[in-house]
């Protein structure tokens, strides 16, 4: 009897893992999808490109070091809850603090943006508001379907 029981207990982890796995690979497979039909809908130049590649990864090392920050923030104001008895000032400090590594993160997303729409010429900037703009909507509806998962998930 036990011994069926672990088998079935395998079988689901084993399913459920797979299908956590497939899913990343699909929403991997979608932003690596969009990323392309930006890039020929573009139509870059060689050294356009060139420049957009130096930029990500320029952007790339500064994320690194934006979300350490906020997640030291995050983990700051774990710690300041563990310890208990805090005062409001403390809390909305930290508060803020987080807050802030947040507005860093956006500025320097926003910024990286600009970075790149600069090195368009005319129709590749009508491309791209076209494209950029349909990507905010898409980002708005995910963000949108994450909270609503998480308040189930609360719940």
């Amino acid at each position: 009897m036990q011994i069926r029981i672990f088998a079935l207990i395998a079988f689901i982890s084993t399913f459920l893992m797979t299908n956590v796995f497939s899913q990343e690979k699909e929403m991997e497979h979608q932003r690596d999808g969009n990323k392309l039909k930006i890039h020929q809908r573009l139509n870059l130049t060689d050294e356009q490109q060139e420049q957009a590649d130096i930029l990500k990864l320029a952007h790339q090392k500064e994320m690194i070091d934006l979300k350490a920050n906020l997640e030291k923030r995050e983990i700051e104001m774990a710690e300041l809850k563990n310890k208990g008895n805090y005062t409001r000032e403390e809390f909305l400090s930290k508060i803020n603090e987080i807050i802030s590594a947040r507005n860093k993160i956006a500025l320097s997303f926003a910024n990286h943006q600009m970075d790149i729409y600069q090195l368009l010429d005319e129709t590749q900037k009508k491309e791209w508001n076209k494209f950029s703009g349909n990507y905010t909507e898409r980002r708005e509806k995910r963000r949108m379907k994450m909270m609503k998962d998480f308040d189930v998930e609360n719940e």
